[in-house]
């Protein structure tokens, strides 16, 4: 083998190795937000773009919500009770959303003059119905 073989091979190695420590850290972070207080597998669209993954969870009135895909560990989303407000809900569509798993509670809101899709498994939908509903009377 030449010199510039063996550093291809080198080269290929250590890339290979900074993809599994870079899939690595996604998933400790993930694991991270998920664990702690109020987290849970939300997917999330807004307007008509595509559907991503992340985990949401309850922070006083907001719920904060962080992409699955990512290094950065601050929040990508943060939505505030007083301005969410739900304007429908439906059970997964084979149809409409096929980048979800199945069985997934699709609850629509109005958030800012735009629409937010949001993906619950059915236990996450009830805890974040009755989280939206506990806020103070609004005068």
């Amino acid at each position: 083998m030449t010199t510039l073989e063996i550093l291809g091979v080198v080269a290929v190695c250590l890339l290979f190795l900074l993809t599994v420590a870079a899939w690595a850290l996604v998933v400790i972070h993930q694991r991270r937000i998920a664990s702690s207080v109020g987290g849970l597998v939300v997917a999330l669209k807004r307007n008509d773009q595509r559907w991503a993954n992340g985990v949401g969870r309850y922070s006083g009135d907001e719920f904060v919500w962080y992409r699955t895909l990512t290094l950065s560990p601050a929040a990508a989303m943060r939505l505030p009770r007083s301005e969410l407000s739900v304007v429908s809900s439906r059970a997964w569509d084979p149809a409409r959303d096929m980048a979800l798993r199945p069985n997934l509670s699709i609850v629509e809101c109005a958030f800012r003059g735009e629409t937010i899709s949001l993906g619950f498994p059915d236990t996450g939908l009830t805890g974040f119905l009755s989280w939206l509903e506990a806020s103070a009377p609004r005068f």
